[in-house]
């Protein structure tokens, strides 16, 4: 009974029927894959090169040292996993992350906003909220620190993990310095005077809030009181910034330039130097 119906031609499904026609045409198969190929490529590429340069905002400014260096540590740390930085231009998410009003009448993000971000940081996900606009909802630098070295102080239930270890561990000031030439050789505008004052940025002396932050996260990691009084920095000592203080210095960047308050001081500074502009070429040419 099973040789009989061993010789029974099995009947083909389409999908098999069109697959042994595909395959018994190799040649063609690859022709039409590259027609294929080339269409995407024409509809998809020409235009790319045809787009205007993204409209600059005048108050937005390169991430400074400490900024540039909190920005590593959120890529390091993978933050952009659980949250996004981009705010569509929709009702409900303008209504929700500009509570305070302070983005004007656009309150959403903008190409200009990212002209120095590299790479762009926007997330897909909001595991935790949106932070285009951290700076203005939660200005605190104590706050930050706070809910950074253990989250459930800050906010009750908070899924994100504690992380007291940023702030026992110092930022690699060489490091962040040839980042900023390498990100000055693709065209962010720091001049030679941002790479001499880096290294003073990326130092601070150590203040209460330096110490109360220390004690917690060594509490948090499970430091001895011996061990915490022993390596607890002393008042006024002058000690490199910690990979915590470079990530509070990011968050608090972000938004801030574009706030309706930044803007108008960057019109306002704008105009008065088209305006001294024009006093020094009057002046020259009445000489």
């Amino acid at each position: 009974m099973s040789e009989e119906n061993s010789r029974i031609p099995k009947e083909l499904t389409w999908y098999e029927k069109l697959s042994a026609k595909v395959e018994s045409h190799g040649l063609k198969l690859t022709i039409w894959t590259t027609i294929a190929i080339l269409i995407g490529g024409a509809v998809e590429i020409p235009p790319f090169f045809m787009m205007g340069e993204v409209k600059k905002i005048e108050s937005v400014t390169p991430f400074s040292a400490p900024e540039l260096a909190g920005r590593d540590v959120y890529q390091a740390e993978g933050c952009f996993y659980c949250h996004t930085q981009m705010i569509r231009p929709f009702r409900w998410e303008t209504q929700r992350w500009d509570p305070n009003l302070a983005y004007g009448e656009a309150p959403y993000s903008k190409a200009g906003e990212f002209v120095y971000d590299h790479p762009f940081l926007w997330g897909s996900k909001r595991t935790g909220p949106d932070l285009s606009h951290e700076a203005s909802i939660r200005p605190s630098a104590a706050w930050h620190a706070e809910h950074l070295i253990n989250p459930r102080d800050a906010v009750d239930n908070s899924p994100m993990p504690a992380y007291p270890h940023l702030f026992l561990e110092p930022v690699d000031a060489d490091q962040t310095i040839a980042n900023m030439r390498a990100l000055a050789t693709i065209g962010v505008p720091y001049k030679a005077t941002d790479f001499q004052l880096a290294k003073n940025l990326l130092i601070k002396e150590c203040s209460e809030q330096d110490q109360k932050n220390l004690k917690r996260a060594m509490v948090m990691k499970g430091y001895s009181e011996a061990e915490i009084e022993a390596k607890v920095c002393k008042l006024g000592e002058v000690v490199p910034i910690t990979k915590g203080d470079a990530l509070v210095s990011y968050l608090l960047k972000l938004g801030r330039d574009t706030t309706s308050v930044a803007m108008e001081k960057a019109a306002e500074a704008k105009e008065s130097d088209v305006a001294n502009a024009s006093e020094d070429s009057e002046a020259q040419n009445g000489n």
